[in-house]
């Protein structure tokens, strides 16, 4: 088997885990009945976060403002081991994140071109968590993206999100209806602080390794050429935790450190070895791993 030293996410996991309170711009009765029906929201103006730069599948660029305010609810707290127990569970509807998403507009980026731009707003405190945790970053991000997507219907791509260093967001932020109603409750229960372990237990069987998500596909469909992994670590931070072994038909990857992921498969197809590439984003932390198939005769 050859070595390699690198893996991508089921989208569906983060589509699944969204709340999301439309924002468009409301038909004229309803905005009248929002000046006479108080309770029906209120406006804000949400501050300045992290400006997200994507591609669409024809090429076009989109830009996502993931801004913040206060009055947005805020997600049960959770602690990262948890998040990333939500998301290898059979059940990602456990958590649930109150996102506000506003209405599709147009600015100019830096080249004079007229570019799409969506603001997302979450909850500061949350935001705050984000900023300061790689895999809580991680997941908002990806949570956007997918949440953008879904309302809009329109194909980003994902997997290389590029976040700006420079700018917090693109244009002038669009203010938000805040609907006054409580957030879909998660169902995630919160492990018991002190756990009684058997006194037969070994410290071997505390050694948990967990299985990633993952998906398989080829391109093109109709005659396959190569085949191609995505594997989605959210608790990764380096192509130098991962340590993959590539067969002409199976795949072992395994990493070292707390959260230890280990994915052992088949593949569909006989590969040729010597033609793999491996690639990590450090963002989505997803490992593509893409391998020329050889024909079968």
């Amino acid at each position: 088997m050859s070595s390699k030293n690198f893996l991508d996410v089921d989208e569906s996991i983060i589509e699944k885990s969204l709340l999301i309170q439309s924002n468009e711009e409301q038909e004229f009765e309803q905005f009248v009945s929002g000046f006479l029906n108080p309770n029906s929201g209120k406006l804000v103006k949400p501050a300045p976060g992290l400006c997200i730069k994507l591609l669409k599948t024809d090429k076009s660029k989109v830009f996502i403002n993931l801004c913040h305010h206060a009055d947005i609810p805020p997600p049960d707290d959770i602690t990262k081991e948890e998040l990333v127990e939500v998301f290898n569970s059979k059940d990602p509807e456990k958590f649930c994140i109150p996102l506000s998403i506003g209405i599709e507009h147009q600015e100019t980026d830096k080249s004079n071109a007229q570019v799409n731009v969506y603001d997302v707003a979450v909850n500061s405190e949350f935001f705050k968590k984000c900023q300061n945790d790689d895999v809580f970053q991680t997941f908002i991000v990806c949570a956007t993206i997918e949440g953008v997507a879904e309302k809009f219907k329109i194909d980003i791509s994902a997997e290389n999100p590029i976040l700006l260093k420079n700018r917090k967001c693109m244009g002038s932020l669009q203010q938000h209806r805040i609907q006054q109603r409580p957030p879909r409750p998660s169902t995630f229960k919160k492990k018991p602080l002190i756990q009684e372990l058997n006194s037969k237990t070994s410290l071997s069987q505390l050694d948990i390794h967990v299985k990633p998500e993952y998906r398989i596909y080829v391109q093109p469909e109709d005659n396959p050429k190569n085949i191609i992994l995505d594997v989605w670590m959210p608790d990764v931070h380096s192509s130098q935790e991962i340590d993959l072994k590539c067969g002409e038909d199976c795949l072992l990857l395994t990493t070292n450190k707390q959260t230890k992921y280990e994915l052992d498969i088949f593949l569909p197809y006989t590969i040729n070895q010597k033609h793999v590439n491996v690639t990590f984003n450090t963002i989505t932390k997803i490992l593509s791993v893409m391998a020329t198939i050889i024909p079968s005769n």
